[in-house]
């Protein structure tokens, strides 16, 4: 069943400290997303109460990264107050109401492009209000003692026989994190002999992880998403019967692709990062060693 694009917006916000409670205290932690416009928002609103209840002395707040995504729930909402923020909005708000310790951390896997921006956005307004205490906690995988138990998470979701792909999103070509997907590639091979890793975009290739798969004799091949997020890519480029959908260049091999579902919340989802409960304790780890006390 499809929902309204702002109702999906709402449920978030309405979340229990996803809301400014402005005098509760003076700490905040901004736990950014790159954001949904899908249903798989669920993966959000299954989060924010545990790192609620790691971090009960701060007022979580969820802002987006993405403007796309930010402007078409934003159109849908009619309450300025109820407004999907980006980062810097959000820094802002929370500055005006008297907050004077604020966290940020993210859902994002890799210090790619989106973390680039991230951190500049918060270096900037730190060095613009020297009178707050503003901190930034880097990606989990950027961490590169990270990548094996996240790879380790992947077991369960994974074929023993068949074929399996991780998809990963990808970065920009040049970007220096190229050299953390290649790591994880050779993480995910030794792993699993029956798997490799290709990106929607970047490295590693997705057309030689799919000439992998036709050269092996396995009719079945299970998808995993190696995304926090199960939302647009995994419905359209991977799970969708569009022509260029990584599913119809499956069958066309004269395969059965497949991906992981699992239950959540709001019932069944593709499987993504953030819907594994195993990930979400390393994630929610790396939060804890990182956040100022």
């Amino acid at each position: 069943m499809k929902f309204p694009l702002a109702a999906l917006a709402l449920t978030l916000l309405m979340l229990p400290g996803a809301a400014l409670a402005a005098g509760a205290n003076d700490k905040a932690l901004m736990l950014t997303v790159f954001g949904t416009s899908t249903e798989a928002t669920v993966t959000f609103e299954e989060l924010l109460p545990l790192v609620q209840q790691r971090f009960p002395d701060r007022t979580v707040v969820v802002p987006y990264t993405s403007s796309i995504i930010r402007n078409k729930l934003n159109a849908e909402i009619a309450d300025p107050a109820q407004k999907i923020l980006s980062p810097a909005q959000m820094l802002e708000k929370l500055k005006a109401e008297g907050y004077k310790d604020i966290a940020v951390v993210s859902t994002l896997l890799f210090a790619g492009v989106e973390h680039d921006n991230l951190k500049s956005t918060v270096e900037e307004f730190g060095a613009a209000n020297h009178g707050l205490k503003v901190s930034y906690v880097p990606p989990l995988l950027s961490v590169p003692a990270n990548l094996k138990p996240a790879v380790d998470t992947l077991r369960p979701y994974l074929l023993a026989d068949g074929s399996n792909i991780v998809v990963a999103h990808g970065t920009h070509a040049g970007h220096p994190v190229e050299q953390t997907y290649l790591e994880l590639a050779k993480l995910v091979a030794a792993a699993y002999p029956n798997a490799r890793v290709g990106s929607i975009e970047g490295v590693p290739d997705m057309e030689e992880t799919l000439d992998w798969v036709k050269g092996r004799k396995d009719k079945n091949v299970r998808f995993v998403v190696f995304m926090f997020v199960a939302g647009d890519h995994a419905e359209n480029d991977i799970a969708s019967d569009e022509e260029d959908s990584l599913f119809t260049a499956v069958r066309e091999m004269d395969k059965t692709p497949s991906v992981r579902m699992v239950e959540t919340k709001n019932g069944r989802r593709i499987a993504s990062l953030g819907l594994d409960a195993n990930y979400r304790k390393l994630l929610l780890e790396h939060y804890g060693k990182n956040v100022p006390n």
